[in-house]
């Protein structure tokens, strides 16, 4: 699977940009964290962090870390300071491959989509700079600016945690369709669908006396309400269908996997 390394700005001794008791490490950390975890929750990838606490890490550490495990991607995350306000993405000013170009316009697009009208986030633009980690790795890599930690507003926002998932996810959404990430499959087994509830309920305590257990879910085809007895939901499909013969070793003939 396609290896992203999500790389948490400052952290330990270096804190970053400063407002008062306002620090850019805890700041990068939560939306690094974030992304990770949405990320791993929704696409087929596997995900390294520079770090994942409040550690001190230099920068030659964290593109050696990207370099050394043959990482697709590389996604650095800073909060900007400066008297500005606003969201603004950086790829290195050197030579850089199309797929750079490619990512860097395809993350900043969708971020900017989820944040610019909704949050009022003024768009800084699509920038290139001699940043340590965007000249020394040595796979595509973005270093995104995510608002100024100086400006009243923009801090405001970064102490809203509705903001702080939208921009995360985003931030995900956005290298996931650059890097062209296949979405996870979630692989539900359904011990038995029913008009009736009273129906899935017995059913449900039935596969609960043969160690089986499972949940009932509402769901409405063509305008009916049906009730569905799901016996496990899983992303490996070799774990459902080993649940599914559990299933229908327990006498319920017509189970079965749905995907989605």
């Amino acid at each position: 699977m396609p290896l992203v390394v999500i790389d948490p700005g400052h952290g330990g001794s270096d804190p970053g940009a400063v407002n008062g008791s306002y620090q850019e490490k805890n700041y990068t950390l939560s939306i690094g964290l974030k992304v990770r975890d949405y990320l791993l929750a929704n696409y087929q990838t596997n995900v390294l962090m520079t770090r994942t606490t409040d550690t001190t890490v230099s920068l030659a550490s964290r593109t050696n870390l990207a370099n050394s495990n043959n990482a697709d991607y590389f996604c650095s995350i800073h909060i900007n300071a400066g008297g500005g306000t606003g969201w603004e993405s950086y790829i290195y000013n050197g030579t850089v491959s199309q797929k750079t170009i490619n990512a860097q316009n395809t993350i900043h697009s969708t971020v900017m989509n989820a944040i610019g009208s909704k949050y009022g986030v003024r768009d800084r633009g699509k920038k290139r700079a001699n940043f340590h980690v965007l000249r020394e790795t040595a796979m595509s890599a973005i270093l995104l600016e995510n608002l100024f930690i100086d400006h009243s507003n923009d801090l405001k926002l970064l102490n809203n945690s509705a903001f702080i998932t939208d921009l995360s996810h985003a931030i995900g959404e956005g290298i996931a369709k650059a890097l062209s990430l296949s979405k996870k499959v979630l692989y539900k087994v359904i011990a038995g669908s029913f008009k009736d509830r009273q129906n899935a309920e017995n059913r449900k305590n039935y596969l609960s006396s043969k160690g089986i257990s499972s949940v009932i879910v509402e769901v409405t085809i063509s305008g009916e309400t049906w009730y569905r007895v799901q016996a496990g939901a899983f992303y490996s499909e070799a774990e459902a269908e080993a649940r599914l013969k559990q299933v229908k070793d327990a006498g319920i003939s017509d189970a079965y996997i749905l995907a989605g």
